[in-house]
C-alpha cells in the first residue's frame, strides 16, 4: 500500500506539472552540475545568502568543496558556486568524530549522502555519525547524531581552507594561504575565533578576516585546543597561528597546510548535538548577533523550512507548462544557480560604513552580464538595482569598476570592463533607484582612464586603445607574453558601445559620438587575408592580433586559445571572437562577405565532428549570443535548429549535467532563457526569438503584468517556427524589445518540423543601422 500511495502521489505531481504551476524548490536538484567541472555548491543556501555551509572532500581542492571521490574532511561555512580557477573560502571547518580529539585522523568515508534545497546530510563511515546541515543567511545550523555509546567529539579547525596543491600554470599562484588564526573556548558550549587568509583565485593581498561564534545546545564534558604541528592540549582555552613569511615571500603552491583549532567532547548520549555557527566579516560580536538573531534557539527544522520557503518565493514568478520531468528539473535548477551569487553582504562590509547595499562574490561579471544579470532584471529588478548600487559604491572607493571580487577584494579582470555592460543594460531597461548622471561619470572614467591595476579593476593599455584602436601584442603582462590583446580589444569595443548608449540617452552627444567611434575599433583587427582551411572549404577573414607598428602577428592559427593570461585570446579561439560584435552584427555580416558567406561561417562554427571544440564551445560565455546570429540574416529557422541541438547535447540531469563551470549561474541562466524561447542581447533592450522547450512559459512581472511565450504544436521534432503572433496579431520580427515584454501579453509561436521563413520583418538592430 505504501508503494502504491507513493506512485499515486508521483503521478499527481507529474500531472500537475504538465498542467503548469509556478516553479518551486521541490523541482531543484542541488547536486546537478556538482561534478565534471560544473563545480556548483551542493550545501544549503538562501537566495544570495552569505553563509554556504557544506562538505569539503578529498584533497580540499574542489572549488565548491564537494568532490565525487575522497573522504569527508568536514564542513566549512563559506563557499562559492560554479567557479573555475583556484578555489576560494572553505573557512572554519567542523568535523564530528567519536572518541578523543584527533585532528590528524578525523576524515571519514561518506555513506548515504543526500542533498536537497536547504539541507545536506551524510553518514560518516566507520563511526556511524549522521551529520546534517541547514542555514540562515549568516548562520549555519548543524545536527550531529552520534552513536549512543562512547565519547562524542566536535573539532573546529580554524586553519582550514580550500587550496590548490599543485603548481599553477598561471603567472599568479591561486592557492589560498592561511595568514593567521585565533580560537578561544569560552565555555562548555561556546567557541569563538578568527581566520585571516590571503591569495586565492582573485590574488588577494589584503588579508580576508572571517570571524565566527559557535554555540551548542549540549554542554561539553571536556574541551581543549591544538596548534599547527603540535599535539592536542586538553583543557587549553586558546590557540593561534601566524604565517612565518611575508606577502613578498609567499611560497609557491602547494601552500602550507595549517591546522589550528579547538574541540568540545560530549558525554555519551542518544540526543543529537545541535550547533549554530554565526559567521561575520566584521567581528566576533557581529558573528554572535548573527547566530542569535537569525536562528531561534536551536531550531534546525524551522531553519530548514525557512530556506525552502525563501526559494519557493523567489521562483514563484516563473511558471512553465509541459516538458519532461528532467527538463523541468534542469529549468528550476538553472534558476536556483542564478541566485546563489553574487552574495548579499549588507551589514558585513569591514571596509567602510554605509547604508548602501553591499554585495560580494562577483565571479566574474565577464561570465554573468550576458545572461544571469538580464534574467534577474526580469525576475528581481530591485535586486539588480541593489547590486548596481553596491558596484557603484565600490567604484567610489576604488575608482574603477571591478570584474571579479571575493573576500571584499577586487580581482580578477578576465576581459574588458564588463560592469559597463551591466549598467547600460539596466539603464536601457529603465531600472529605478540609480543616479544615472553619477553612474555616467563613473562609466566615462572607467572607459577612459588607465587603471593602476587592470588585473584587479578597470581597463589597461588605454594609451594604445586610444592611439591605435587596438591592443598590440607588444603590450605584455609582467611575466612576459601577450596579455589577451585579441579578446580584450573585442570586449573594449563592445564596452565602448555600452557607454555610448548611456551617453546618448543622457544627451551627452559629444561623448556618445566618441565612444561610438571607438566601438568600431574591432574592424582594425579584422584580417581579411586570414584563412582557415576547414573540412568544408576555406573560410576567409578573422579577428587577429597586430604589432604596435600595424603589422599582423605572424602565423595565423585559428586554433589558438588561452585559458590563462599569457595568451592572445582568452578562453576561446578567433572563431568565437570573430563572431563577437554584439554592437554591430550587420557590419560584421558585410565584412565577413555577406549573408551567404556569414551563414556558411555559422554553419561551420556549430558543426560537430573532427573540428572538436576549437570553434563552438557552449561552456564559454563569449559564444552565448552566437546561435542567434542567424536572426540577423533572416534565417531564424537555423537559430531554432541550432539552439534545440545545443541544449540536449550539452545539458542533462545528474551530477555531470552542465557543460562546464556553471560560472555563478551563467550556464544555468543560459539554459533558462533558451528553454523559455528567447535570449537577451546584453547591454541592449533587445531579446531574440529562439525555439522554446516548453509549450508555455510565463513570467509575472513586477509591474503586475504577465509575459508568456506559448509554443503551439510543441514537440521534440517541432523545433521550427511556422508563424508568430503577438497578442493575437501577426508578428514577423525575430526579436522584440524590453518595453514590449514589460507591457505583458502573449508571444505565440506555432511550431513545425520543417524550416520556414516566417521572419520577414526588420532584422534585429545594429549600430550601423543608426
Amino acid at each position: 500500500m505504501r508503494i502504491r500511495l507513493t506512485s499515486c502521489v508521483s503521478l499527481l505531481v507529474l500531472t500537475t506539472a504538465a498542467l503548469g504551476h509556478a516553479q518551486s524548490a521541490a523541482e531543484i536538484d542541488t547536486m546537478l552540475g556538482a561534478d565534471k567541472g560544473g563545480n556548483v555548491f551542493v550545501g544549503p543556501a538562501l537566495p544570495f545568502g552569505m553563509a554556504k555551509p557544506g562538505p569539503d572532500y578529498g584533497d580540499n581542492e574542489a572549488n565548491a568543496g564537494w568532490k565525487a571521490s575522497g573522504n569527508l574532511n568536514g564542513f566549512s561555512q563559506l563557499h562559492v558556486s560554479g567557479t573555475g580557477g583556484g578555489p576560494k573560502y572553505g573557512n572554519i571547518l567542523l568535523q564530528p568524530m567519536m572518541g578523543k580529539a584527533d585532528p590528524a585522523h578525523s576524515s571519514a568515508p561518506r555513506e548515504q549522502e543526500h542533498a536537497e534545497v536547504g539541507y545536506y546530510s551524510v553518514k560518516l563511515g566507520g563511526s556511524g555519525i549522521r551529520a546534517e546541515v541547514t542555514t540562515a543567511r549568516r548562520a549555519p545550523v548543524y545536527r550531529f547524531t552520534y552513536p549512543a555509546t562512547g565519547e562524542r567529539t566536535l573539532l573546529v579547525d580554524v586553519g582550514h581552507l580550500l587550496m590548490r596543491r599543485h603548481d599553477s600554470p598561471h603567472r599568479y599562484h591561486e592557492s589560498q594561504v592561511v595568514y593567521s588564526t585565533d580560537v578561544q573556548v569560552l565555555s562548555p558550549t561556546e567557541i569563538v575565533g578568527m581566520q585571516a587568509s590571503v591569495m586565492g583565485w582573485n590574488i588577494q593581498t589584503t588579508p580576508m578576516k572571517v570571524y565566527f561564534y559557535l554555540v551548542t545546545d549540549t554542554p561539553a564534558a571536556a574541551s581543549g585546543t591544538w596548534e599547527d604541528g603540535k599535539s592536542v592540549r586538553p583543557g587549553s582555552k586558546s590557540a593561534s597561528y601566524k604565517m612565518p613569511f611575508t606577502m613578498a615571500t609567499l611560497p609557491k603552491p602547494p601552500a602550507p597546510i595549517v591546522s589550528t583549532g579547538a574541540y568540545l567532547t560530549f558525554a555519551p548520549g542518544k540526543k543529537p548535538v545541535t550547533v549554530k555557527v554565526g559567521v561575520s566579516f566584521v567581528s566576533i560580536e557581529q558573528a554572535r548577533k548573527n547566530a542569535t538573531s537569525e536562528v531561534a534557539g536551536f531550531d534546525f527544522e524551522g531553519t530548514r523550512k525557512a530556506v525552502v520557503a525563501a526559494w519557493d518565493k523567489e521562483l514563484s514568478t516563473v511558471k512553465i507548462e509541459g516538458g519532461t520531468p528532467g527538463e523541468r528539473q534542469q529549468f528550476a535548477t538553472g534558476l536556483y544557480h542564478s541566485m546563489l551569487m553574487p552574495v548579499d553582504r549588507t551589514g558585513e562590509n569591514p571596509l567602510w560604513h554605509s547604508a548602501t547595499p553591499y554585495y560580494d562574490d562577483f565571479y566574474c561579471i565577464w561570465d554573468t552580464f550576458r545572461s544571469s544579470t538580464p534574467l534577474l532584471t526580469l525576475l528581481q529588478p530591485k535586486r539588480v538595482t541593489a547590486i548596481l548600487q553596491s558596484l557603484l559604491e565600490i567604484q567610489d572607493h576604488e575608482h574603477f569598476f571591478l570584474d571579479g571580487r571575493s573576500g571584499n577584494f577586487s580581482g580578477r579582470t578576465q576581459g574588458g570592463s564588463d560592469a559597463e555592460m551591466m549598467f547600460t543594460d539596466a539603464f536601457l531597461k529603465h531600472l529605478p533607484g540609480l543616479d544615472w548622471e553619477r553612474v555616467y561619470r563613473a562609466l566615462v572614467h572607467d572607459a577612459d582612464a588607465e587603471s593602476p591595476e587592470p588585473i584587479r579593476f578597470g581597463r589597461g593599455d588605454m594609451d594604445e586603445w586610444k592611439r591605435l584602436g587596438y591592443l598590440s601584442i607588444e603590450h605584455s603582462d609582467p611575466a612576459g607574453g601577450p596579455d589577451r590583446p585579441g579578446s580584450r580589444s573585442m570586449e573594449y569595443a563592445a564596452n565602448d558601445y555600452a557607454v555610448a548608449l548611456i551617453a546618448k540617452g543622457l544627451h551627452h552627444q559629444s561623448d556618445a559620438e566618441k565612444f561610438m567611434r571607438r566601438s568600431a575599433n574591432w574592424k582594425k583587427l579584422w584580417d581579411a587575408d586570414a584563412v582557415d582551411h576547414t573540412e568544408a572549404g576555406d573560410v576567409k577573414g578573422f579577428i587577429w592580433m597586430r604589432h604596435d607598428d600595424g603589422r599582423w602577428k605572424e602565423n595565423f592559427d585559428p586554433r589558438l586559445v588561452g585559458t590563462w593570461y599569457q595568451d592572445n585570446f582568452y578562453e576561446a579561439t578567433t572563431w568565437t571572437y570573430s563572431l563577437y560584435v554584439p554592437q554591430d552584427v550587420r557590419e560584421l555580416i558585410q565584412i565577413a562577405g555577406g549573408e551567404a558567406a556569414f551563414k556558411k561561417r555559422l554553419d561551420l562554427f556549430f558543426a560537430l565532428g573532427s573540428a572538436g571544440r576549437y570553434r563552438y564551445d557552449v561552456g564559454n560565455e563569449p559564444g552565448f549570443l552566437t546561435p542567434y546570429l542567424y536572426n540577423w540574416i533572416g534565417d531564424q529557422s537555423s537559430s531554432a535548429k541550432t539552439i534545440r541541438a545545443i541544449l540536449p547535447a550539452s545539458y542533462h540531469t545528474g551530477k555531470d549535467g552542465l557543460p562546464g563551470n556553471d560560472d555563478s549561474g551563467a550556464m544555468g541562466s543560459f539554459l533558462v532563457f533558451n528553454q523559455m524561447g528567447f535570449f537577451p542581447v546584453a547591454a541592449q533592450d533587445v531579446y531574440l526569438i529562439g525555439s522554446p522547450t516548453f509549450p508555455r512559459s510565463s513570467i509575472t512581472l513586477t509591474n503586475g503584468k504577465t509575459f508568456s511565450v506559448v509554443a503551439k504544436n510543441s514537440s521534440p521534432k517541432n523545433v521550427y517556427i511556422a508563424e508568430v503572433t503577438w497578442n493575437g496579431k501577426p508578428y514577423h520580427r525575430s526579436w522584440f524589445t524590453h518595453e514590449q515584454l514589460m507591457s505583458g501579453g502573449e508571444l505565440t509561436l506555432t511550431m513545425t518540423d520543417r524550416p520556414t521563413h516566417w521572419d520577414t520583418g526588420v532584422p534585429p538592430p545594429s549600430m550601423s543601422d543608426r
